[in-house]
C-alpha cells in the first residue's frame, strides 16, 4: 500500500451516510515508532476497524501529525479500537458556555483567554 497524504483524506469526512450505522466523533491518540508514515500507519490502524482503507479515509475528519486523528466511528468499531495495543480512544465532546447576564464569558475566560 503506498503512503497515503493528508491530503488524500476526504475533505468533507462528516460520517456515514444516514443508511449506515449511527457515528460519533472520536479523538484517538495513536503510540507509534518516530519514523513510520503516521497517515498511512493511522489509515491502516482505522481499515483494520472500518473494513477498508477507502472507508478508513472517509471517516477520518482529521490527522494529528505526530499524535493520532479524529474520527467518524460507530460505538462498536470505537471499542475494537481501543483494544489494540498502544491506543487511546475518547469520545469527542463539544461544550456550551453560557454567559454572563451582562453577556460577558465567565469570568474564567476573561482571565485565561
Amino acid at each position: 500500500m503506498a503512503p497515503a497524504a493528508a491530503d488524500e483524506l476526504a475533505p468533507s469526512a462528516l460520517g456515514p451516510a444516514a443508511d449506515e450505522h449511527i457515528s460519533d466523533v472520536y479523538i484517538v491518540f495513536v503510540s507509534r515508532d518516530d519514523y513510520v508514515d503516521s497517515v498511512d500507519y493511522d489509515v491502516r490502524l482505522l481499515a483494520s476497524v472500518i473494513g477498508s482503507a477507502s472507508e478508513a479515509k472517509t471517516a477520518m475528519i482529521y490527522h494529528y501529525s505526530g499524535l493520532g486523528f479524529a474520527a467518524s466511528l460507530a460505538p462498536e468499531q470505537a471499542e475494537r479500537l481501543s483494544r489494540k495495543e498502544g491506543i487511546a480512544i475518547f469520545k469527542d465532546r463539544m461544550y456550551h458556555v453560557e454567559k454572563e447576564e451582562d453577556g460577558r464569558l465567565p469570568r474564567f475566560f476573561e482571565e485565561n483567554v
